[in-house]
């Protein structure tokens, strides 16, 4: 007899490791037998939002010999919130009376379908009891584990190979709207972008910190926001300034810096206060050619704009007028695709951690705009440290969280990103709106 109860993609393997386990519980009759054989202790991974077909094969051949006339089997799930039956149950009973069967087969196969609907961990219990022709019993109870991970579908494909694609669009629009002459002066007097750089890796990190403990975050989400803290920059960044009229140049230099830092800063905060306020036991693996990867993606379509600027001197009038409905259309299929993509991450918001977790970049803007301001900074570069501030690099913190943790908490910590991906430039996003509202209001 064979009994079985994971996902389709161990199947195959387990039908023939279980088939001799169980058939050597029937031969003991009821006596110990070696139940680490028939309780496996690797866990098994189904996708969420789609179901899966679990089935149960019993050697009808070998139990006859051995005068089982019946096995009845109880099957539960623990956690229903994250694993349940297509019946949207927790518990299966299964009777087979080998004497009512009446087919000539050799096997009996039952199946059942089950549905991941949360990510976590949890297990399928099973116990197995079989009814021998003398009245006597015998039973195995044993686990599953189970956990549950996001399902791989053509759009999440979709979305995540285009994403390159248009960073890289963008940044050579960057490159051509750039002036060389602007990035030399601000080089030569680099008091702004040092200022940048200290509310980037000197507050946001502990911003982070102090949001996680006043609001009392999980470790894993608080360790989640924490990454997102100390990975600032990012493309975001720099759409942002463009949108609001703020110092491309600067905005890409401190990108630039933001970006070569993080092989430094991002270590020494992860594996300092990171590891100590939240995961003293995790290994942490910083994605240093992820980093490298970031870096090269933006610099190389920057460097190939402004090979064209130089070149074809009237590309850029032409880019500056269209540059702000082209980020604006590229930010509308961003979040809406990415919300239909990302959708079954929703159920994990908690409220609490949903309201305060953007917090860590409003306070960005504010503080960063502040610092800037009593440093003696322009209007113009007040906006852009501010935004330079605010904004952090998502995509590398989700790489750090992804990689560094086990499944599925890797994922599950993935929500802090989501959530400062799409709440962290919403205030710019009502101003933008108030702003037409009142342009258009103007013009009537």
């Amino acid at each position: 007899m064979s009994i079985i109860l994971v996902s389709t993609y161990h199947m195959t393997r387990l039908i023939l490791l279980l088939s001799l386990t169980v058939a050597v519980v029937v031969v003991c009759n009821g006596k110990d037998a070696d139940r680490s054989l028939m309780c496996l202790n690797e866990p098994y991974r189904i996708a969420i939002m789609s179901m899966h077909s679990l089935r149960m094969t019993v050697n009808r051949t070998v139990l006859r010999q051995r005068q089982v006339v019946s096995i009845d089997l109880l099957v539960t799930i623990a956690n229903r919130k994250i694993l349940q039956f297509d019946d949207k149950t927790d518990i299966r009973i299964i009777k087979i009376d080998l004497r009512k069967f009446q087919s000539n087969s050799s096997t009996i196969v039952v199946k059942f379908n089950v549905k991941g609907n949360y990510l976590d961990r949890t297990w399928i219990d099973y116990s197995l009891k079989m009814n021998y022709f003398n009245n006597e019993t015998h039973s195995i109870n044993c686990s599953i584990g189970i956990i549950t991970v996001p399902r791989s579908s053509l759009s999440t494909r979709i979305y995540i190979k285009s994403m390159p694609y248009i960073v890289i669009f963008i940044s050579i629009q960057m490159g051509i709207l750039l002036d060389l002459e602007i990035l030399k002066e601000i080089v030569r007097r680099p008091g702004a972008l040092t200022i940048g750089f200290c509310c980037q890796y000197g507050l946001m990190p502990m911003i982070a910190y102090g949001i996680t403990k006043i609001f009392r975050y999980p470790a894993l989400y608080g360790f989640g926001l924490f990454v997102i803290g100390c990975c600032p920059g990012g493309t975001a960044s720099n759409q942002l300034t463009v949108i609001f009229n703020g110092d491309l140049n600067l905005s890409v230099l401190m990108s630039f810096i933001s970006t070569i830092g993080s092989f430094v800063m991002m270590p020494l905060w992860l594996y300092t206060l990171g590891t100590y306020a939240y995961l003293r036991h995790l290994k942490l693996l910083i994605p240093f050619q992820e980093l490298i990867k970031s870096l090269l993606t933006t610099l190389i379509p920057l460097f190939l704009g402004i090979i064209l600027a130089y070149f074809i001197p009237r590309i850029k009038p032409f880019v500056k007028g269209i540059i702000k409905p082209v980020l604006v259309v590229l930010l509308v299929y961003f979040f809406g695709f990415g919300t239909y993509v990302n959708f079954h991450l929703f159920s994990h918001i908690d409220w609490r951690i949903g309201l305060t977790a953007p917090l860590l970049p409003w306070f960005g803007y504010i503080i960063g705009g502040i610092v800037s301001w009593m440093c003696g900074q322009d209007w113009i570069r007040i906006k852009t440290i501010g935004i330079e501030t605010g904004i952090q690099n998502v995509g590398i913190g989700f790489l750090v969280l992804l990689y560094s943790l086990p499944e599925p908490d890797n994922y599950r910590s993935t929500v802090i990103a989501m959530i400062i991906l799409y709440l962290s430039s919403q205030p710019f996003y009502v101003f933008l709106f108030i702003n037409f509202i009142r342009e258009k209001l103007k013009k009537t």
